[in-house]
């Protein structure tokens, strides 16, 4: 109700304005050829002229709503606003005769007086209702404007969720399967490793169900995640797998991707250094730069093969940092060249994310984490990236 009140408000005030400006034009038009100025009087006729606008403005809205334009049917719509221009007229001619608006009639003129008010004010009439269903139809083209843009964005995010989900659930059975494999071995050989082994592996599966609505994380947290998740593939591959970073402090906090690394990661393991006997490294750098975060992830395994084709996991990747951060970043897949291996190169926007606690997101007991309480597996994912 106070709404509708607002609208009417505001239509009264532009109307009554557009009657003083009126009236004052009049009046200089007068002083300039010397009659009398008559401000008062014009003003006077001028705002009952005006006014029975004001109350006949929400009409032409709600008609201008109604019969809106369309590209399909723009002709029948120009004609029928047409006649509810010569409708309103009548009405508005009809409300001055009867509050005795003045109207100038030529002396030589016999007709009814109705009549001629209505011819005369043919012209004017028309600058009053088409501006009006002009102003209705670019505020609802903005409005329009406005909703698909909402959608839009609310389509993205729900793009984005739906791929970090379909991401999540990529925690691929044979990982599961071979880890719980060498959990059994372990389980006759060392104890104690098979059991940090378990906590590990139950502390990679909570950051894959927890956080479900987290876009972005701090870049301490994923490298912790992404250290447990090599931790754990440490034991199985018994001494072939290395890892390293090279990651100022400052860009610790600095807000990246959720599940950012843990699919190129694996994606090193799997088709670069697990094919093949030899040992080998996988090593993650970040740096500042012109246009914000540089993050570079390279191993020295096998290499891209010729011709290379992108799986799910690089795909998927591409897409959430397109949709998160549009052309503001670029992802880049290639060999090392000289070097051996392969890298991937992402930069993104920079921008800090506020100081974790320590232990954040490891709400882990004694109980149960097992013999793991008394080793440094303890420590919470967050507090492994320091």
């Amino acid at each position: 109700m106070k709404s509708n009140l607002a609208k009417f408000g505001a239509i009264w005030g532009v109307w009554t304005l557009l009657a003083i400006a009126l009236a004052g034009t009049n009046a200089l038009n007068r002083i300039t050829v010397g009659a009398p100025a008559g401000l008062w009087r014009d003003l006077r006729f001028e705002l009952l002229n005006y006014w029975i606008w004001a109350a006949l403005t929400p009409i032409i809205f709600y008609l201008a709503r109604r019969f809106g334009f369309r590209r399909d049917s723009r002709l029948r719509i120009v004609a029928l606003h047409f006649c509810f221009y010569l409708l309103l007229t009548l009405a508005h001619e009809s409300i001055a005769q009867v509050i005795r608006i003045p109207f100038g009639v030529p002396s030589s003129y016999r007709g009814p007086l109705f009549l001629y008010r209505v011819i005369s004010s043919l012209y004017e009439d028309l600058w009053m209702y088409w501006p009006a269903v002009a102003i209705w139809s670019l505020f609802e083209y903005y409005r329009r404007y406005r909703e698909q843009g909402l959608r839009a964005a609310e389509l993205k995010e729900q793009l984005v969720r739906a791929e970090l989900q379909a991401l999540r659930s990529q925690l691929h059975p044979h990982f599961l399967f071979n880890t719980l494999n060498s959990i059994a071995s372990l389980m006759h050989e060392d104890v104690d490793a098979a059991d940090d082994m378990v906590g590990d592996l139950s502390l990679l599966l909570r950051a894959y169900l927890s956080c479900q609505n987290e876009q972005e994380v701090p870049l301490r947290r994923e490298i912790g995640l992404v250290e447990t998740y090599v931790s754990i593939q440490q034991r199985r591959f018994e001494g072939r797998l290395s890892w390293g970073r090279d990651v100022p402090p400052e860009l610790l906090d600095a807000a990246v991707p959720t599940l950012l690394l843990q699919p190129l990661v694996e994606n090193s393991i799997l088709h670069g250094i697990a094919p093949r006997s030899a040992a080998g490294e996988i090593r993650l750098s970040a740096r500042r730069s012109e246009a914000g975060m540089e993050l570079e992830l390279a191993d020295d395994g096998l290499g891209l093969p010729p011709g290379h084709v992108e799986g799910i996991g690089l795909s998927n990747t591409r897409s959430r940092l397109r949709q998160l951060y549009g052309d503001g970043c670029s992802f880049e897949v290639a060999n090392r060249g000289k070097d051996g291996g392969a890298r991937v190169k992402i930069a993104i926007p920079l921008r800090l994310l506020p100081a974790e606690r320590e232990g954040y997101g490891d709400d882990d007991t004694d109980d149960h984490r097992g013999r793991r309480s008394s080793g440094a597996a303890a420590d919470s994912v967050a507090a492994r990236a320091r």
